[in-house]
């Protein structure tokens, strides 16, 4: 199956991606999809090409049943219907022993060169000494930000192929249990995948916080100024919007889906 990347705006992906949490549960996640999301998580930043993230792709009933009894309560609909979950772990052991490697290597085919500092001297008797001695709590720290931005670039390919994804979390003990991590592994989140059993136009927008309220300029706290322009302009694209309500059409949407995976409904637009 071709994958049609081609028809795909990127900036409209970006105002497309949502958190979805009603999925077909009947309509299976093509390999080819599952593995181009995985690529592009693969082909994320990774801190001195150490490639320290893994991916674990789980579409076995049994496991996904495993999940529902380590999940948080309101996470355990997405574990069931996703046909995908897709788990996310560091792995501390691949730091110390992929950098050596890593950092050599990003060196030799130029991604780090002399106009920045680097050499080979410098690599082999002062970073890799440096950077290897850092402690597993620092190292996880460290990775759980590369995770991160894996996550992002695997739902970005999610949303670019017509899939719904939602991150969710569980305990990260147990879940390494369930899946066979070593001790090295830490898990961070979980992603379903699947197919939507909601809308883009129905989910909405989210609210999101004033562009000054977070986005500083110079000096923390200090306001940056949005161009209304660019705004106008990014709106147009698809990649923002204004906030969505519970309306009656969105009430009706939730309730349809819930009522077809066999969930609670909402009874009122309190809950």
């Amino acid at each position: 199956m071709a994958l049609n990347y081609q028809s795909v705006d990127f900036v409209k992906v970006l105002g497309e991606r949502r958190s979805c949490r009603f999925y077909d549960p009947d309509r299976p996640v093509e390999a080819e999809k599952v593995q181009a999301i995985c690529q592009a998580a693969r082909n994320a930043s990774h801190m001195g090409n150490a490639n320290c993230i893994t991916l674990t792709i789980v579409e076995d009933q049994a496991t996904k049943d495993k999940f529902t009894e380590i999940v948080s309560a309101f996470n355990i609909p997405m574990a069931k219907m996703a046909p995908v979950s897709i788990v996310f772990a560091l792995n501390r052991d691949l730091w110390y022993n992929g950098l050596p490697k890593g950092l050599p290597e990003l060196f030799k085919m130029g991604g780090i060169n002399p106009s920045h500092g680097w050499s080979m001297d410098n690599i082999e008797n002062t970073t890799l000494p440096r950077l290897t001695s850092f402690p597993p709590e620092v190292v996880s720290y460290l990775l759980s930000c590369e995770t991160g931005m894996a996550m992002a670039s695997a739902q970005l390919m999610a949303t670019a192929l017509g899939l719904g994804s939602c991150c969710y979390a569980g305990q990260g003990p147990k879940i390494a249990e369930v899946l066979g991590f070593p001790e090295s592994a830490q898990f961070v989140w979980a992603m379903a995948i699947g197919y939507p059993g909601e809308s883009v136009e129905s989910m909405g927008w989210r609210p999101r916080s004033p562009y000054g309220d977070i986005i500083y300029k110079e000096k923390f706290g200090t306001p940056a100024v949005a161009d209304p322009a660019v705004d106008a302009e990014l709106e147009s694209l698809g990649m923002m919007g204004a906030p969505s309500a519970l309306t009656p059409e969105r009430l009706a949407d939730i309730n349809k889906a819930a009522e077809q995976m066999g969930l609670p409904t909402r009874t009122d637009e309190n809950g």
